[in-house]
């Protein structure tokens, strides 16, 4: 990571607004085509592990962790599950950025055994920063934060998923910063309890 101070050629990296609402928009869809008085309810909690790789930044990557938990809704080969999720995220670099975020989002899955799922998550985040490099003064914002991905879930046991994801993700610009955007992908169990 160079630095988060603006320039003109960085403006390729600003998450557009239209895009979050489009996620939230396409959220909240979901939530009320798949509402249905006979589906079966349980809650989920889950624990993702994952390698960062900062877009654009070179020499950017870490690794976080993620802990989500929410509702979900089985309608047959369709699973919908709300999400609340609160991540860490650390990366190397000149910069040394680290992330800070909860967010809000849902998940939306096909199949029993073999999962494949799409999901989208908008919150906020805090973003800490070497103000210098090689500097220990560090230098902070808080804005949008926001994920979109894919992910491949194995039901190895009735109450226990794993799984793989990908995803894009970030921080969104404030009117002075650019906004801090990376890959993630990782590995995650997740846990069904109650109906």
């Amino acid at each position: 990571m160079n630095d988060f101070t603006s320039s003109p050629n960085r403006g390729r990296g600003r998450v557009r607004p239209a895009v979050c609402a489009a996620a939230t928009f396409g959220a909240a869809l979901a939530v009320c085509l798949s509402w249905s008085g006979s589906a079966a309810a349980s809650n989920t909690l889950g624990v993702d592990l994952s390698y960062n790789d900062g877009v654009g930044e070179t020499g950017s990557t870490g690794a976080g962790v993620d802990v989500f938990f929410g509702p979900r809704m089985d309608l047959g080969l369709v699973a919908l599950t709300t999400e609340l999720d609160a991540g860490f995220h650390d990366f190397g670099g000149s910069a040394e950025p680290t992330v800070y975020r909860g967010m809000a989002g849902g998940r939306l899955a096909l199949g029993a055994v073999i999962r494949p799922a799409v999901f989208a998550h908008i919150g906020v985040g805090h973003l800490r920063w070497n103000d210098l490099p090689g500097s220990d003064v560090r230098d902070s914002r808080t804005s949008l934060a926001t994920d979109l991905g894919a992910a491949l879930d194995f039901t190895v046991l009735p109450l226990v998923d794993f799984g793989v994801q990908l995803s894009y993700n970030a921080v969104t610009a404030s009117s002075s910063e650019p906004a801090f955007e990376w890959m993630q992908a990782g590995a995650h169990v997740i846990f069904v309890f109650g109906s």
